[in-house]
């Protein structure tokens, strides 16, 4: 005979059952509405269950409705807080009691790390998903095994192992040790390739990730074998063979060969390679819905016939026409490539089949990843706008244009997801990852003038996320002959509009050096400038303002110039800091006096270019050419104050000479090359030796008045190739090898007064040289050696410069 309790259970969950069922018929039964009168959680704490009771779908004098209880249980489960959760109905009055029944996960009363010594402990603790009094999770606790074995990968400790611990204290307590068993660092320090014959093997050594030990190891991690780089290069050696038509190239599961010693493990690693025959272009056509002739779209595909076959070409003619296509609005478009291989004659036909689809419209613009970038910043770079027809190409653009911003890493993409109600209508994701926007300088020198001296620059980009830039500078020197104090503000979007404007304030102290007994200089300069596009995106037409005010403590010297400068700039540079392509060139021409006031009429003119340009696939090798031209042109009768006249050499024009070493027939280094012991006699009718230009012997002191230092016309030409130095592409250490060439013209008649024949455009004094930028999260370190290639008697054959440059 069942007892009280067993029956009570029986009535209990015969209730439960005709809840459930009634669940499943119409709101209304028997004329009455099923409805909530009463919401509890039960198995957690009261903060957790109030919490939870206000996300839930269901809530008290709601119809019951099973498909939100259904989502009520997702809901709660995928908080990741319980392992179990169920629902349960029972009567209450005229309506019912739901209740769901929670079990938690146990708590974490401890997160440790046991037996990691060899890396650093404070980093991983950081970067761990779990931590203590956290609820546990085995999933995100496997993922902290991984992280902790991909870190000792990393640092080339491939054998070491990584186990978790796992110590129940009670029902709902737990304790997590992860336990590492260390081992030593394995090290790559052979790699053989057999069986090429295309390619030499050095050739393809030098594609690998997997490099051998060499003299970097110390400053980063090549010569360290990692499984994961291998696959990697299987990948790259691959696409080596297809870029040159051998598409069934075949390479052998690696050969690995482990030696342990007590200090560390070397590896060496075997790779076979079954080239294959080589095959061609055969026919290509285009074919399906043609917007366009096919002739017409052949014309714009690289891939033609009788050229070596070529996948990554094929690929590259399938984004043309899907952006040919996708420019007019149909982003839906497809662009089947059909490949037959003919065997007979070892050729490739290619169909590119275009399936066009419908147009499309651009629906919400989303951006998200700019945790200090402000939303408006990133949406006025876009070229499209909400509503607006798609526009594959103008799409590409308004992502060019977020990359030259230089506040995001390099790789951003424009998610571009299709509505599902709407299936005409694409909304865009902007993902991105923000950057390091602030940048330090420091430069270090020294000269019998000046002693030691030395500059300090901070540059902050992206300014409190406005997409502005603030910079300021001093320099100074040892024995104070010179310091100077600058900042400049740059608003490139005022207001969000194309125009783009920039401020500017420098205050510059310097002791008379010259000789030209003018005493010491203070200067002050205040600019101004305002820019917009013009005609092209990439063109901008820009005007500035400059005041500059030289006071010098010797009365009759004070210089007050007050000048216009319009600029027109051509610039696709696709990163600021890191540029791989691109083109920078600008016009400006500047007047000086009337009709804008200060005591010195002057023109100038200045023209730049600088290229840069990808030699490979990685773009990891960078060629640089830069050129600059200018002019100076005297409008009235005062003299070129001499700070404005040319003068090259240094870091930054031609390498391998003194900062402003190259200051025309009468500068410092020429007066030296030319200087001889000269007798004179004194006011006491003694005679007295002194150093003198052996040049102006003769001269009158009018003559000697028109001798000045520095040029009134210059040019200056660089040449640059910046390669990898390791196959870690995150060590970011770059060789470079540069070519400077450059000179000044001072006026005619120096030449006459001093004998000497002024130089044509092309003769120019010329450096070459190497060195060494590292570029780390926590600086830029520039090595540079230069050598001069025409050195002069009394010059000094070489120089190395060496500046400092940061990141924050």
């Amino acid at each position: 005979m069942p007892t009280v309790c067993a029956l009570g259970r029986f009535c209990r969950s015969l209730w439960l059952l005709l809840a459930f069922l009634l669940l499943g018929f119409p709101s209304m039964i028997l004329g009455q509405e099923a409805r909530i009168l009463e919401i509890e959680i039960q198995g957690t704490s009261e903060l957790e269950e109030a919490h939870l009771l206000f996300t839930l779908e269901s809530q008290v004098n709601f119809p019951l409705d099973r498909q939100r209880i259904r989502q009520d249980i997702r809901q709660i489960f995928e908080t990741g807080l319980f392992r179990d959760v169920r629902a349960e109905v029972e009567p209450l009055g005229d309506g019912y009691r739901l209740r769901y029944v929670v079990e938690e996960r146990p708590r974490l009363l401890s997160v440790r790390l046991e037996g990691i010594n060899l890396l650093d402990l404070d980093e991983i603790r950081e970067k761990l998903l779990l931590r203590a009094n956290d609820i546990y999770d085995p999933f995100k606790a496997e993922q902290d095994q991984t992280l902790i074995l991909d870190k000792y990968r990393e640092d080339g400790y491939t054998t070491a192992r990584v186990l978790p611990r796992l110590e129940k204290e009670s029902e709902q307590e737990y304790r997590l040790t992860y336990v590492a068993q260390e081992q030593p660092k394995v090290f790559l320090t052979d790699v053989d390739i057999h069986g090429t014959t295309v390619f030499a093997e050095v050739d393809l050594k030098r594609l690998m990730l997997s490099a051998e030990v060499d003299c970097f190891n110390w400053i980063n991690s090549s010569g360290i074998f990692q499984e994961e780089r291998v696959n990697q290069d299987l990948v790259l050696l691959t696409q080596k063979y297809l870029q040159q038509g051998y598409i069934k190239v075949f390479i052998d599961k690696p050969d690995v060969t482990l030696y342990h010693n007590p200090e560390y493990s070397r590896v060496e690693l075997s790779l076979t390679v079954t080239e294959g025959d080589q095959y061609f272009t055969g026919s290509v056509n285009v074919s399906g819905d043609l917007l366009e002739p096919e002739a017409e779209l052949l014309e714009q595909l690289e891939l033609k016939t009788g050229v070596v076959y070529n996948p990554f070409l094929q690929n590259r003619d399938r984004a043309v026409l899907n952006e040919l296509y996708q420019e007019r609005g149909y982003a839906f478009v497809r662009v089947i490539p059909q490949t037959r291989i003919n065997e007979d004659n070892k050729t490739v036909d290619v169909n590119y089949r275009i399936l066009q689809g419908e147009k499309a419209y651009i629906g919400r613009i989303s951006v998200a990843g700019n945790t200090e970038t402000r939303d408006h910043v990133i949406r006025r770079e876009f070229e499209v706008n909400e509503s607006q027809l798609f526009d594959g190409k103008r799409l590409r653009l308004s992502q060019e244009n977020l990359g030259r911003l230089g506040f995001f890493e390099p790789g951003l993409q424009l998610e571009r997801r299709r509505r599902p109600e709407e299936d005409n209508v694409l909304d865009l994701m902007a993902r991105l990852k923000e950057t390091q926007t602030g940048t330090f300088q420091a430069q270090i020198g020294y000269s019998d003038v000046t002693g030691f001296s030395g500059g300090l620059s901070l540059t902050k980009g992206n300014l409190f996320g406005n997409g502005q830039t603030l910079r300021l500078s001093a320099q100074f020197s040892e024995q104070d002959v010179t310091n100077e104090y600058s900042i400049t503000f740059i608003d490139p979007r005022i207001f969000s509009t194309r125009l783009s404007n920039s401020i500017q304030f420098s205050h510059r102290r310097l002791a008379d050096s010259t000789g030209l007994e003018r005493g010491s200089l203070r200067e002050n300069t205040y600019g101004t400038s305002v820019g917009m596009p013009v005609y092209w995106r990439d063109l901008r037409l820009s005007v500035s303002w400059n005041a500059v005010d030289r006071l010098y403590n010797n009365e009759g010297y004070n210089v007050f110039k007050r000048s216009i400068a319009p600029t027109l700039t051509y610039n696709t540079v696709n990163h600021p800091i890191f540029p791989t392509e691109g083109i920078k060139t600008s016009l400006t021409l500047v007047q000086t006096g009337t009709p804008f006031g200060g005591n010195v009429q002057l023109r100038e003119f200045i023209t730049n270019y600088q290229q840069f340009w990808a030699l490979n696939e990685a773009q990891t090798l960078i060629a640089m050419v830069k050129g600059r031209l200018g002019w100076l042109q005297q409008m009235g009768s005062s003299p070129t104050p001499p700070e404005d006249r040319y003068r090259l050499g240094g870091l930054n024009s031609v390498r391998g000479h003194n900062y402003y070493a190259i200051a025309g027939p009468y500068g410092g280094t020429e007066r030296i090359i030319n200087q001889q012991l000269t007798s004179y006699i004194d006011e006491f009718g003694l005679t007295q030796t002194r150093l003198s230009d052996k040049r102006t012997s003769g001269l009158s002191f009018d003559e000697l008045g028109k001798l000045k230092s520095g040029g009134i016309s210059e040019r200056l030409f660089n040449l640059e190739l910046l390669f990898p130095l390791s196959r870690d592409e995150r060590s970011f250490i770059r060789g470079v090898v540069f070519f400077d060439a450059g000179n000044i013209n001072a006026e005619p008649e120096q030449y006459a007064l001093l004998g000497e024949t002024e130089p044509d455009f092309f003769d120019l004094r010329h450096s070459a040289g190497g060195g060494v930028r590292l570029i780390t999260p926590l600086g830029v370190l520039r090595f540079e050696y230069g050598v001069k290639l025409d050195q002069r008697s009394g010059e000094s054959p070489d120089r190395f410069d060496f500046s400092i440059s940061g990141l924050f």
